[in-house]
């Protein structure tokens, strides 16, 4: 059954990413509105995609989920990142940074929404901010081989820190919040997946299919972000009794999405 969501779910993201390719195609997405669209993205939409996932009755066994989401994040980093360095080591460093951040984010909260709901996107917040972390920290020297290049300032500023800890305040505190409020945050929300996908159809739409498809280290970095991490990831998973259940499964989506944007960004 969860296949299934999940293929139905892929399929019509696939849609909404073709629907951005042919916009950008006939001209009506330029290069500025793409950005200023993934700034909306970035600064508007995901973060209340986060706190709408915190907007819900506190409960112990909810905060311990959390808990352990974050724990079973941890763990998926560690399979993503020995991966990484196991085949790419530091002679291909930007293939390194590739195969050990997936694009939690931006492809990873749509999706787990979209098959399980809008508060799973709760349990992808654990992964996505320990993404932000590490790759500020450890991406960093990994992608450059300096270790000057250190930028622990970067982690506590950018917007998914900062609206999971706005949302983890709400989630404790339980504020009865104005419906205009809750109602303005959820509408906003609802443009994630959408707004996500027409973006990467625009970005795909400026790629040559030749250059795309004709490159042999593009095959083998995508194969090891895309098979190789999710199955070792879940063969470390099978030795942790409580990486088990629908916390775990959310996490291993995010940990088997595609390379991260931030890829090019950093390089």
């Amino acid at each position: 059954m969860i296949t299934q969501i999940l293929l139905q779910q892929t399929i019509i993201m696939f849609l909404l990413m073709m629907l951005g390719l042919l916009l950008s195609r006939r001209g009506m997405i330029t290069e500025q509105g793409s950005r200023d669209l993934s700034n909306v993205l970035l600064y508007a939409v995901i973060p209340c995609v986060i706190l709408r996932s915190y907007m819900s009755e506190f409960s112990m066994d909810k905060l311990r989920a959390m808990g352990i989401s974050a724990v079973i994040a941890v763990i998926a980093f560690i399979a993503s990142i020995g991966v990484a360095y196991l085949t790419c080591g530091t002679r291909h460093r930007i293939e390194n940074f590739a195969v050990a951040f997936g694009n939690a984010g931006f492809i990873g909260i749509p999706l787990v929404t979209a098959v399980f709901g809008a508060e799973a996107a709760v349990y992808v917040v654990s992964y996505s901010t320990l993404v932000n972390l590490l790759q500020w920290t450890y991406g960093i020297v990994i992608i450059s081989g300096k270790k000057e290049t250190f930028n622990l300032k970067m982690v506590f500023v950018n917007p998914v820190f900062i609206s999971m800890v706005i949302g983890l305040i709400l989630f404790v505190t339980q504020p009865t919040l104005p419906s205009v409020v809750t109602g303005t945050i959820g509408y906003i929300a609802d443009a994630n997946t959408a707004l996500a996908m027409i973006i990467l159809g625009f970005y795909l739409s400026k790629v040559r299919l030749r250059d795309l498809f004709a490159s042999a280290r593009l095959y083998v970095v995508s194969t090891v972000r895309l098979l190789v991490v999710p199955a070792v990831t879940v063969l470390i998973f099978l030795l942790f009794p409580f990486a088990r259940g629908e916390i775990t499964l959310i996490t291993l989506i995010a940990a088997a999405t595609p390379v991260a944007s931030s890829t090019a960004i950093f390089a």
